[in-house]
């Protein structure tokens, strides 16, 4: 059973968020929020706009950062959790800790087990099968440690954010160019949500 919210800028879906959750009968409660992606980046406003959000829904935040923490404590936050919001930010950088931690089994099986799971660009993209596909839109470089690209594989396409926003217009272009005969690349705007709902599907725009 999944259910996944697949978003560019969650703060920029508000209304897609609140759908998909009352749709499942979902109330405001506790939510793991990684917010890992953003720890190499200059401009991370969109977490805490992120982070409002929620706290303005009613829900109660736990924060992980899962390049500081032990191995213990953030297999144990996951392990426990009912939803996980996976920040925006570098996409090789948070897949580079969570291997560090061997993590991606852990949210795996929590997603395969019904936990829901808000992944906004970063956050989504690991979702794929494999990153690689980010590398111009994020910088690789950023994750020196990294040896794969595989990503949690949940997904038989590839989320490429940020369609038609800057300051991203020329890279997602280029993306599409370099990788479209190759993968099932799926994009979305910061006013677009991919709904995953067990095994259907659905693209949602502005309400």
């Amino acid at each position: 059973m999944k259910k996944i919210f697949i978003t560019s800028y969650l703060a920029g879906t508000r209304a897609q968020f609140c759908a998909f959750m009352t749709k499942n009968n979902v109330k405001p409660g506790k939510i793991l929020v990684i917010t890992t992606a953003g720890n190499v980046e200059d401009y991370t406003r969109y977490i805490d706009e992120g982070k409002a959000l929620l706290t303005s829904l009613g829900y109660e935040l736990t924060i992980l950062d899962v390049a500081r923490e032990s191995t213990a404590v953030c297999r144990e936050a996951i392990m426990h959790a009912k939803m996980i919001y996976v920040t925006g930010g570098n996409t090789f950088y948070l897949l580079q800790e969570l291997n560090k931690k061997q993590l991606l089994s852990e949210i795996k099986a929590s997603i395969d087990n019904g936990c829901y799971y808000v992944g906004e660009s970063a956050g989504a993209i690991i979702l794929a099968k494999n990153v690689n596909y980010a590398s111009i839109i994020d910088e690789a470089s950023l994750a020196p440690d990294l040896k794969s690209s595989a990503g949690l594989g949940l997904l038989d396409f590839y989320p490429l954010p940020h369609f038609g926003e800057e300051p991203f217009t020329q890279d997602v272009e280029k993306t599409i160019v370099r990788y479209g005969q190759r993968y099932d690349l799926r994009t979305l705007n910061n006013h677009q949500a991919i709904l995953i709902d067990d095994n259907s599907q659905a693209l949602k725009g502005e309400y």
